[in-house]
């Protein structure tokens, strides 16, 4: 566990976190049901890990069976957050940080756009993806992974977005219950 693997005492661990020993040992025995979001990340932060890597014993435990296998949870925005600022035509690269909370490696895993630019007169209005699906790189269990995409501007400032979803090599949806990735960006002219 990564308590143990932190190499600190759990009494020092708790101090770290600002929290009470007996609500650092009722999050370790798994009474989770009253734990404070506030706790869950100041353990993180004494950890020096994501928030979802302390909790995720916990929702590995509380999926059904047949789900076990695959899973996957949305960490960060590494590059480019919601609303950021492009230039028109622009090419960027967008970086989403994913963890795989599945029983089971990735791979053979793919991120694919949902979303078709329209071209209306001259003009593409939508993000124009550089590739339509991009390889995501084999993740074992339990890891976190970055997933690049290079994305081209529309050429009229406006605001636009592009949805991603993982699809397998025969091009099946694999989460199609999950919300996409997507990049979110305000395409301004100074």
């Amino acid at each position: 566990m990564l308590i143990d693997e932190s190499g600190l005492s759990k009494t020092e661990l708790a101090n770290r976190a600002g929290i009470s020993r007996s609500s650092l040992y009722n999050f370790i025995s798994g009474d989770v049901g009253e734990c404070k979001l506030s706790t869950l990340v100041a353990i993180s932060a004494a950890l020096r890990v994501h928030p979802l890597e302390v909790i995720q014993p916990y929702l590995r435990l509380a999926k059904s069976p047949g789900n076990r296998e695959l899973g996957t949870e949305f960490v960060e925005d590494v590059t480019y957050p919601d609303y950021s600022i492009v230039m028109p035509n622009q090419r960027f690269t967008k970086i989403w940080s994913v963890f795989n909370s599945g029983a089971t490696a990735w791979q053979d895993l793919y991120l694919s756009c949902q979303d078709e630019p329209m071209v209306q007169g001259d003009h593409t209005v939508g993000l124009q993806p550089v590739e339509s699906i991009v390889p995501i790189p084999y993740t074992p269990a339990n890891q976190r992974v970055e997933i690049a995409v290079e994305l081209i501007a529309p050429s009229l400032p406006c605001t636009v977005m592009s949805e991603w979803k993982t699809i397998d090599a025969h091009g099946n949806l694999v989460f199609p219950n999950k919300s996409p990735l997507y990049c979110l960006v305000k395409v301004c002219t100074f």
